[in-house]
């Protein structure tokens, strides 16, 4: 019986078993004490940043080699030239150590009642990783295949969480801070004795610049003591924000799918040269 279980359960932990290791990683991440967390902090984010690293530059070299390959005659030494070298390794590392900065700390400090929404996105991932796949069998070389896949469903499953979280984040109580000046309402918000490191820093940021988006909102809104400028300003930090996380949620989850890819690419290649 455990044996006809085991059976049945192998083949989802070859195919989306990466994904499940992924996210219990962050669920943890999200709940250990700040003490264990601070002290995590750079491993976790020299992890994240080469996961979203690795997604974000498959999609640039296959847009780069989709635009050699159009506009350039395959003789021309342009191709090596422009495919993609150290100026694009190095913009794609910053972009992902930004990205990862950014969704470490955000775990940090969500509601328990986010989790649903980032399952939503594995979901949603395998759900059109299974679909593109097959309608794009008939048109798209085999070879790059899997590539393309990921290109074209990451921006559907980012826009799908922007979504979801901005209405989450606006269904969600929040602290009231009609009428209190913005030095008031950070005093009265942001814990100031939190804990006394590297992690603790970019917490208190994002938490200041979260009380900031909605102090502006509600002001504006329910007063008008606020110029609409202002009160611009702290919907477009709300989006922002928002849209900042769940693509580095989807770059995130892009990554470990590349990487898995190219494991699965590599075995073959490794066992060949063992047997000769």
């Amino acid at each position: 019986m455990i044996r006809h279980a085991t059976a049945r359960w192998r083949p989802w932990v070859r195919r989306d078993g990466h994904l499940a290791l992924v996210v219990a990683i962050l669920l943890v991440w999200s709940v250990v004490g700040s003490g264990i967390a601070s002290m995590l902090l750079l491993p976790a984010w020299v992890i994240t940043t080469q996961l979203i690293f690795a997604g974000s530059l498959e999609t640039a070299r296959l847009r780069r080699r989709a635009w050699l390959g159009q506009y350039l005659q395959a003789a021309s030494p342009w191709h090596r030239w422009l495919r993609g070298g150290l100026v694009m390794i190095g913009w794609h590392q910053l972009l992902g150590i930004l990205l990862a900065l950014l969704l470490l700390v955000k775990l940090r400090l969500l509601s328990p009642v986010y989790w649903p929404v980032l399952l939503i996105g594995v979901a949603g991932l395998i759900w059109l990783r299974s679909v593109m796949r097959r309608r794009l069998a008939r048109h798209v070389i085999a070879e790059y295949l899997p590539a393309v896949t990921r290109r074209l469903q990451a921006w559907p499953l980012g826009l799908l969480l922007t979504v979801l979280l901005v209405l989450l984040a606006l269904w969600l109580p929040q602290h009231y801070l009609v009428g209190l000046g913005w030095d008031e309402a950070l005093m009265r918000h942001v814990p100031a004795d939190g804990h006394d490191s590297l992690l603790g820093f970019f917490e208190r940021l994002a938490r200041a610049l979260e009380v900031t988006q909605y102090w502006a909102m509600q002001n504006a809104t329910e007063r008008g003591e606020l110029s609409e400028s202002l009160a611009l300003v702290g919907w477009l930090l709300l989006l922002l924000v928002q849209s900042a996380f769940a693509w580095a949620y989807v770059r995130l989850l892009m990554g470990a799918e590349t990487l898995r890819e190219a494991t699965l690419e590599a075995l073959p290649m490794k066992r060949g040269k063992e047997r000769e």
